[in-house]
């Protein structure tokens, strides 16, 4: 499954409330572009087909680790060396809001272990380097923190929304709509052009120098400021 930005803020949201939803949408899309399933193994000069379920990317990913490689897994392209240590399994790596949130965890975790004597926008930075290679510096060497930044703006006048979880096959919602067609409709619903009229939401955390970017444009937009 391909998703939006818009379902990856609100995942964002709800699985991963300890950094704001607009860095980790940025660093969704430059990691899998928002793939559910996508998978990278390290060392290889080709990477495998992509694979279209959680059963499948489970055993493509696992062959290769049987080789000795590790490989990167789902849509925040965790590492497989990392599973245990954030509680993932085979069952639960691909689901996405499990997934996002291990993301979460690890940038925030990445984050305040580097704060110290930095200013914030630097903190963020290294704690991105070491979300892509585990090193405060080869991140900044490879571009990878350039496209993070690049893809910053991302999500910006994107409404989130709820991400609802697929039922079991054969089951649908109420209205006879599955999941899947209920999300794509909150999309569309939640696109700018559909809902000008937002509730007024808090300012993000100011070590979340995209997110307050972002807030500090729209809201000097509202109120006609510079």
């Amino acid at each position: 499954m391909q998703f939006t930005t818009a379902a990856i803020l609100g995942l964002a949201a709800q699985c991963a409330s300890g950094v704001a939803p607009s860095t980790i949408a940025a660093v969704v899309h430059t990691e899998s572009k928002g793939y559910q399933f996508a998978l990278n193994v390290n060392g290889v000069a080709r990477q495998p087909t992509r694979p279209t379920n959680a059963v499948n990317a489970a055993r493509v990913a696992r062959s290769y680790i049987a080789q000795g490689y590790s490989v990167d897994l789902g849509l925040g392209q965790i590492n497989s060396n990392n599973m245990s240590a954030l509680g993932l399994t085979w069952d639960s790596v691909f689901d996405p809001c499990t997934n996002i949130g291990a993301a979460g965890k690890v940038l925030a975790g990445n984050y305040h272990q580097v704060r110290g004597g930095r200013m914030p926008q630097e903190a963020l930075r290294v704690a991105l380097s070491m979300y892509n290679t585990g090193s405060r510096t080869r991140g900044f060497r490879n571009g990878y923190v350039g496209r993070v930044l690049n893809n910053a703006g991302v999500s910006d006048r994107i409404a989130p929304v709820a991400y609802v979880p697929p039922a079991p096959p054969g089951q649908e919602d109420a209205a006879g709509k599955p999941p899947a067609t209920m999300l794509a409709d909150l999309v569309a619903e939640n696109m700018p052009q559909a809902n000008p009229a937002r509730a007024a939401s808090p300012p993000p955390p100011a070590w979340d120098v995209f997110s307050r970017a972002a807030y500090e444009r729209a809201r000097s937009a509202k109120t006609g400021g510079s």
